[in-house]
């Protein structure tokens, strides 16, 4: 059964803001190179620097990657790197209305958009969409910032909605959005794509499947005023999103909480990963050699 193994990860790598950025990549560059995922999409990796650090150490099992540029910043913090060929890429820059904060000016600067990884999968060409949603910043009361995550998400769904059917669609990142806000609606319903965790774990009592605040994620202090999940601040906003009509889920696993012999975490997020299986072979398009 051919099958597709994907990861997703919000890597915290916030220039001057961040904590052991270095030592926590290399963790994550030693946990990738003895995985079994096919394609990895990471968020807030900013810096040029950053992004080197990790496509050259995991370079010898992920042949392929690419990191993305936009912005004054220089990029919006999206790479992806893949065992496969990728034989295009794209990228959609979002419209942003400017709201007066110290946080508003930061999405400015970084550029925020959808990433598109065009990848020659052996079985059948995946069509690899990753983002980093504008955040909440209140989280308290009236959030500024809602209709920007609404507007965001379904300018996303409708740059996605450009793949060809013959293509596995997989869209993944920080939507920094709870399942059941108007964004996540309105995606789901715009994209025509399915939430990988929830299509298994629909029992949302039982599996909330938190990936943000919670306390296997030991920067969350130093990131938020966040406290532990009994006083109902854990949240799940790191998705994988899919396309059923050619792919099925069939596992998906929150992962990368405190590092092995270590007291912190790869990440202030967890990260997510899916696996899939290719129902039907359709007829694939690919970008010419010529």
């Amino acid at each position: 059964m051919a099958v597709i193994k994907v990861l997703t990860l919000n890597m915290w790598g916030v220039p001057m803001v961040s904590k052991k950025t270095k030592e926590r990549s290399q963790y994550l560059i030693e946990h990738l190179l003895v995985s079994d995922y096919q394609i990895v999409g990471l968020q807030e990796v900013f810096t040029e620097w950053h992004a080197k650090f990790i496509q050259n150490g995991v370079e010898s099992v992920f042949g392929h990657s690419h990191w993305f540029r936009s912005g004054s910043l220089g990029s919006p913090g999206l790479l992806v790197l893949s065992r496969y060929p990728i034989i295009e890429v794209d990228f959609h820059p979002f419209c942003f209305e400017w709201v007066s904060s110290v946080y508003s000016s930061w999405g400015l600067v970084a550029g925020k958009g959808v990433g598109m990884c065009k990848i020659d999968h052996p079985v059948m060409v995946i069509d690899f969409y990753i983002t980093h949603i504008h955040a909440n910043y209140t989280h308290v009361g009236y959030d500024p910032y809602t209709g920007h995550r609404i507007n965001q998400m379904f300018a996303m769904a409708k740059y996605i909605g450009r793949s060809s059917p013959a293509n596995a669609v997989l869209a993944v990142g920080d939507f920094n959005c709870v399942e059941d806000e108007t964004a996540v609606e309105v995606f789901l319903e715009t994209s025509g794509l399915s939430d990988s965790y929830r299509e298994l774990y629909p029992d949302r009592i039982n599996n909330p499947g938190y990936t943000n605040d919670t306390p296997e994620c030991s920067w969350r202090a130093e990131t938020s005023t966040a406290a532990l999940c009994s006083n109902g601040t854990c949240k799940r906003i790191d998705y994988i999103f899919y396309s059923k009509s050619n792919i099925e889920c069939k596992s998906c696993d929150i992962v990368l909480g405190k590092i092995p012999g270590k007291n912190f975490s790869y990440s202030d997020h967890l990260g997510v990963t899916s696996t899939f299986a290719i129902k039907n072979r359709k007829p694939q398009i690919k970008i010419s050699a010529d």
